[in-house]
């Protein structure tokens, strides 16, 4: 079974271009066309990538739910051209990733973000920029070092999937903004780890897989 599933990914994904301010590296793997999801990796500066482990979770999950997904390098990461710009630079390659993963999906798929740590403040201040947006998953917001009143607003669906002991994004603080959220639709995930949840990978796949729907499954 597992021999079967590895081969069938592998057949389904390809490494790719997304044409933005730059190049961007990005790997794609096509399953629906109803849906897709585009995931951030963890902050470049401190060596985060799209072959990060949490990223690598994630991909799992909604590739395993049916979904398209898109995962990149961030500018200055990998094979991707320019450098890092702050977060400012970044919102925008996230832009560019959703560009070309609507290319290859229906039009109006629905699409869902979906970042880790850096990744996912990057997605909450891109959110209200993406039309059509299903949803978003963030893995890790890094609430102490970055501004959160975009995620305090967002009504849409969203995932939050926190680590009991992480002290890069705070439980306490995790679970404050989590009832702020005016979203009807909300999902709250706590894992026994720390930021970088070494071990506990499965535990993310299996709450998208338990938690998430395509867009065509919903009632």
């Amino acid at each position: 079974m597992l021999e079967s599933y590895q081969n069938t990914y592998v057949m389904s994904t390809k490494r790719v271009t997304i044409q933005g301010e730059h190049a961007l590296e990005g790997i794609l793997t096509i399953n629906t066309q109803k849906a897709g999801v585009v995931i951030c990796h963890p902050n470049p500066l401190y060596g985060g990538d799209m072959d990060n482990n949490v990223v690598h979770a994630i991909e799992k999950g909604f590739s395993a739910k049916g979904f398209t997904t898109l995962k990149f390098n961030f500018r200055g990461v990998g094979e991707s051209k320019g450098s890092y710009n702050e977060g400012i630079g970044e919102v925008q390659d996230l832009l560019a990733a959703v560009r070309f993963l609507r290319e290859k999906l229906d039009d109006g798929a629905a699409i869902v973000l979906a970042g880790y740590s850096f990744g996912a403040w990057i997605c909450s201040v891109a959110a209200p920029k993406v039309k059509n947006l299903d949803g978003l998953l963030l893995v890790s917001f890094p609430f102490p070092y970055s501004e959160y009143k975009d995620l305090k607003r967002y009504e849409g669906r969203i995932y939050l999937i926190g680590g009991e002991s992480d002290d890069i994004s705070p439980l306490t603080t995790l679970l404050e903004v989590y009832k702020e959220i005016p979203a009807i639709n909300k999902f709250l995930k706590i894992i026994p780890t720390n930021h970088f949840y070494w071990g506990k990978e499965q535990e993310i796949t299996d709450f998208i897989k338990e938690q998430v729907e395509l867009p065509a499954e919903k009632k």
